[in-house]
């Protein structure tokens, strides 16, 4: 696992869990338009059947003493685009399973998000960090994701951001729709059956 007190991105040959990983490449416009369809079709359905969880969710916000029953947070793609992310109050009934973060599934559908993908960055993150954020001149046209390869790793909310950024480049430059569909199984399985 990399070193989180370490300058990232040396080197774009820098090992992660004891092999390098490959070198920054941008990857294949069909696959991405492939990845990208087949996130709005997804969210689509999912929305669909996720509809009367997504009632019960906004019910149980308005009762909570919360302010609102949506939460909206500007986030900064990789590409440097900002959007409106959407969730739920954080309410333990409702993270305990993820349902808070459900309403990005409308993200997901509107284009700005994609099922799986990097961690989408706070403004006040990329402006204090601005350069570390990207390696080089590597292309970012993998839209941030719902869940990703560096949330896997435990490294969500407060972690250490360059550690964070240190496994999304390594999602990014070894992306593949295989590893989607590997990051979506596990992640289901470590919603069903939290640590």
């Amino acid at each position: 696992m990399p070193d989180p007190g370490r300058t990232p991105y040396v080197t774009p040959l820098e090992p992660v869990e004891g092999a390098p990983a490959a070198p920054a490449r941008e990857p294949r416009e069909p696959r991405l338009t492939l990845k990208h369809s087949l996130d709005r079709v997804g969210a689509a359905v999912a929305i669909v059947l996720a509809s009367p969880l997504l009632l019960v969710a906004a019910l149980v916000a308005k009762l909570s003493s919360s302010e609102t029953v949506l939460v909206r947070e500007r986030r900064i793609a990789r590409d440097g685009r900002s959007f409106e992310m959407l969730a739920f109050p954080s309410l333990p009934i409702l993270r305990r399973w993820s349902i808070d973060l459900l309403p990005q599934l409308a993200n997901v559908l509107k284009g700005q998000m994609s099922f799986v993908g990097p961690r989408p960055e706070r403004p006040e993150f990329v402006e204090l960090f601005g350069a570390n954020l990207r390696r080089h001149d590597q292309p970012r046209r993998v839209r941030p994701g719902i869940t990703g390869w560096s949330q896997l790793q435990g490294l969500a909310g407060h972690a250490p951001l360059a550690e964070r950024v240190r496994w999304d480049d390594w999602y990014v430059e070894n992306w593949s729709l295989w590893l989607d569909v590997k990051i979506v199984l596990m992640t289901v399985r470590d919603v069903l059956v939290p640590n």
